[in-house]
């Protein structure tokens, strides 16, 4: 069954179908969580985002660490915002570190 989740969130990553992997963002298992987030990342439009959106405040720095690549994948400059507010507010080093991370690569891009 995981590796049926695992299949059916890499086919819904290529159709860029953010719809449907949201639906995996409250699996029970963490793997599946956390594919499903990267998975968004590399959608489109506002789905995608405001599903990401609130992972960056989640109190799992995993997640967090995981919510911060994909917004950055995004490429949406709106991303910006949220990323600065956690950063100020975040402890974790390594969700700091992908936070910077993220934030230097959106800065990138919209040079």
């Amino acid at each position: 069954m995981f590796g049926n989740k695992m299949n059916k969130i890499a086919k819904y990553s290529g159709k860029g179908d953010a719809d449907k992997l949201v639906g995996f963002l409250n699996d029970r298992k963490e793997d599946v969580r956390l594919a499903a987030i990267d998975a968004l990342g590399k959608c489109s439009g506002d789905t995608p985002f405001n599903a990401v959106v609130p992972l960056i405040h989640n109190p799992d720095a995993t997640v967090r660490i995981h919510a911060a690549g994909a917004l950055c994948s995004l490429k949406q400059p709106r991303a910006r915002t949220y990323l600065e507010h956690q950063r100020a507010l975040e402890k974790d080093a390594g969700v700091m570190k992908a936070i910077d991370d993220a934030l230097a690569h959106i800065q990138d891009d919209q040079n």
